[in-house]
């Protein structure tokens, strides 16, 4: 009988993932597989069913006989004989390869195939690292992806898309290693990296920041502002990361994008610089603001009490210099004395200085005009 067989078995002309057992399959390291046979259980029940691995004899069945194993599988396989199936426990890399079985039938008839199968380690410890320092716009920059398995293939994609080679970027060691020939600005993002085999898959982020600048640094605010009113001036520039200092007619005031002064006074007009750095690329840039601070002397730093009184004592002593020159010239018309000619003489004046805390001085002058005539004697009204 098994002279039969093995000629049967020649004359089949097995190939691969033919006749009665499906296509390949594969396993991970300690998982049982089952070779199923696409045969139904007949109502006679098989003569002979040989299992091989290679040219290796691992199970031999027939009517006649026990149902011996090779005994490298004792405690690891198991027949069906109703459907000339196999089962294979606790396999290992060591059990990769090809398969076969010839059965045959109650009825003489010779049923075969044969398949692969394909035992793989699970992937663990997927990781992505940069092999280089710095992310530094201009420089070429490598990242590894690395895992632990077997048959294991790789695909890259940034922000959730799909990477493939180009003037800008190429794949090396089998898509281990992903390598920029030029970092730019835009290259800034999430990086994925999926590593799979046949039994398993995991996926490893890396967050890659492009550092670059300073370029472009801008001032924005007002060129010129009034006393006692709120200053703020903005810095901007392209940069990552960026560091911000403030500095007046070279004195350093400030360290952030945005400088605030309230109230502001006189010493604060000049020349504002905003100087950036980035302490990653080692570039410092900077931008030049002037700045004038308007309205003194005048009324704009006074309080309303202030200008009330002010204009209170101009009323005063307007009135009071047209009653003395009404007086002064009764007078003259009862000595009937001789009229003088006009003459245009400027009005007296009396300066009034009002001054609130912190204030910058204001002088206010209040003048009153009247003909020549009257202001002849006025000099004692105004002293008395």
């Amino acid at each position: 009988m098994e002279i039969a067989v093995i000629i049967l078995m020649a004359m089949s002309g097995l190939t691969k993932g033919a006749g009665v057992l499906p296509g390949p399959l594969n396993a991970a390291v300690g998982e049982t597989v089952m070779f199923s046979t696409t045969l139904t259980p007949p109502e006679i029940p098989f003569l002979t069913v040989r299992w091989r691995f290679g040219e290796k004899v691992i199970l031999d069945y027939n009517t006649t006989s026990a149902n011996i194993p090779h005994p490298e599988y004792e405690g690891r396989i198991t027949l069906f004989i109703s459907t000339g199936s196999l089962e294979l426990r606790n396999v290992t890399s060591n059990d990769s390869g090809q398969y076969s079985v010839i059965i045959i039938t109650g009825a003489g008839q010779i049923q075969d195939g044969n398949t692969e199968l394909g035992v793989h380690e699970r992937i663990s410890g997927a990781s992505v690292i940069s092999e280089t320092n710095l992310s530094i716009e201009g420089n070429s920059f490598n990242l590894s992806c690395d895992a632990d398995g077997s048959m294991i293939s790789r695909e890259w994609k940034k922000d959730g898309v799909k990477l493939t080679p180009d003037d800008h970027l190429s794949l090396q060691e089998n898509n281990r290693v992903l390598t920029f020939n030029s970092l730019s600005r835009k290259d800034t993002g999430v990086y994925l990296c999926n590593v799979t085999n046949p039994v398993s898959q995991e996926e490893a982020e890396y967050k890659m920041v492009v550092y670059y600048g300073p370029e472009n640094v801008q001032i924005k605010g007002p060129s010129d502002i009034d006393l006692k009113t709120t200053l703020t001036l903005t810095c901007s520039a392209e940069s990552v990361p960026a560091s911000y200092t403030w500095m007046l007619n070279s004195t350093e005031i400030h360290n952030s994008a945005v400088y605030t002064k309230d109230n502001t006074e006189p010493s604060d007009g000049g020349n504002y610089i905003c100087e950036v750095k980035n302490f990653v690329t080692g570039r410092t840039s900077s931008a030049l603001h002037g700045l004038s601070v308007t309205g003194a002397p005048g009324l704009s730093g006074l309080s309303v009490g202030a200008i009330s009184g002010i204009v209170i004592l101009c009323l005063a002593a307007s009135s009071a210099g047209a009653g003395g020159g009404y007086y002064i010239y009764k007078k003259k018309i009862n000595k009937k004395a001789t009229p003088r000619p006009e003459s245009n003489v400027n009005a007296s004046h009396r300066r009034a200085e009002w001054a609130e805390p912190n204030s910058p001085r204001t002088d206010v002058v209040c003048t009153t005009e009247q003909e020549g005539s009257v202001y002849e004697n006025t000099k004692n009204i105004y002293e008395n």
